[in-house]
């Protein structure tokens, strides 16, 4: 019987990431947890299905998917460390253009000044557009360390 294996990014082991991990870790204690506001996204594609389940005994467990056309939907929201703020929907995959529609129409409304905006290193998330209305609003950006 083996063990489950758990994937690491592999840039992880360089010593200039080990280092920003560390510094990561470090400003952690002295941050004030309401001041932090967490961006992240996830989808879901509307022909997802289980691809395992419980059915009797020699039979095939039949499941159901839409047939043909689907959609994803990607969801970005802010977590803070008493709710989710700025909730948002979007009809498709998300890209550069929808993410700064994003910051612009539904983040920034709701930063406070001090705020600390952390994300992860998505291409999407990098613009200096992005950086200058999360700052315009008096808060700061900081990305997660691969």
């Amino acid at each position: 019987c083996g063990s489950k294996k758990t994937l690491l990014a592999l840039e992880q082991a360089r010593a200039d990431i080990a280092r920003r991990r560390q510094r990561w870790r470090s400003w952690q204690s002295g941050l004030d947890p309401r001041q932090l506001v967490f961006i992240d996204e996830t989808w879901i594609k509307t022909n997802m299905a289980p691809l395992r389940g419980w059915g009797p005994k020699g039979k095939r467990l039949r499941g159901l998917a839409p047939y043909g056309h689907w959609r994803t939907l990607t969801f970005l929201g802010a977590l803070r460390w008493d709710r989710l703020a700025a909730p948002c929907v979007f009809d498709g995959p998300i890209n550069g253009q929808c993410f700064r529609a994003y910051v612009e129409q539904q983040l920034v409304p709701v930063l406070e000044p001090g705020d600390i905006v952390v994300m992860d290193n998505l291409g999407s998330h990098k613009s200096a557009a992005i950086r200058q209305m999360i700052r315009a609003a008096g808060a700061r950006l900081w990305y997660l360390p691969p």
